[in-house]
């Protein structure tokens, strides 16, 4: 009899097997939420997230293309397009999927903070781009910034081509 009973009280908890296999099984689903957990990201930073992409893409054009890619700000801000300059005159990327006429989200508002201005008549009907990209790598350091509702995202253009990121100024 006393063997039966000292049989019981072995199988009356879990075995350290069992436990580590319950822990393994909780780790592998507390992954799997925090994964799919991603935090909410916000029109303006998808926007200046979105737009620092373009503006490497339009540096790396205007270098592979020998041409000058330009930046036009529409809108009183709202929309931004790039362009090249050929033939003394400038064109709209319209055909490029990543550097085409985009717009921005009603409460975003696009803005040069630090790079050259240009000043358009009203006869002019020829976009100018606010901003140039060199096709010898040589771009003059800019900074624009996009503002919203969330806040304020600036996005600064340095000499040697990197593209800095000051949030909430």
């Amino acid at each position: 009899m006393q063997s039966g009973s000292r049989y019981r009280d072995r199988e009356a908890g879990l075995s350290l097997i069992e436990i580590l296999v319950g822990v393994s099984i909780m780790a592998t689903v507390a992954l799997a939420v925090t994964l799919s957990l991603r935090p909410e990201r916000t029109p303006l930073q998808a926007a200046s997230d979105a737009l620092a992409a373009r503006l490497q893409t339009a540096s790396q054009e205007a270098i592979i293309s020998g041409q000058p890619v330009g930046l036009v700000i529409e809108e009183f801000g709202r929309r931004y397009a790039f362009y090249r300059y050929v033939d003394q005159r400038w064109w709209p990327l319209s055909d490029h999927p990543a550097l085409r006429a985009r717009l921005l989200p009603e409460t975003l508002r696009l803005q040069v903070r630090d790079g050259m201005m240009i000043a358009r008549t009203d006869t002019d009907e020829t976009a100018i781009p606010v901003i140039w990209f060199d096709p010898a790598g040589l771009t003059e350091p800019f900074a624009l910034s996009l503002e919203g509702e969330a806040g304020r995202v600036e996005l600064a253009w340095q000499v040697d081509g990197a593209l800095i990121r000051r949030v909430g100024l």
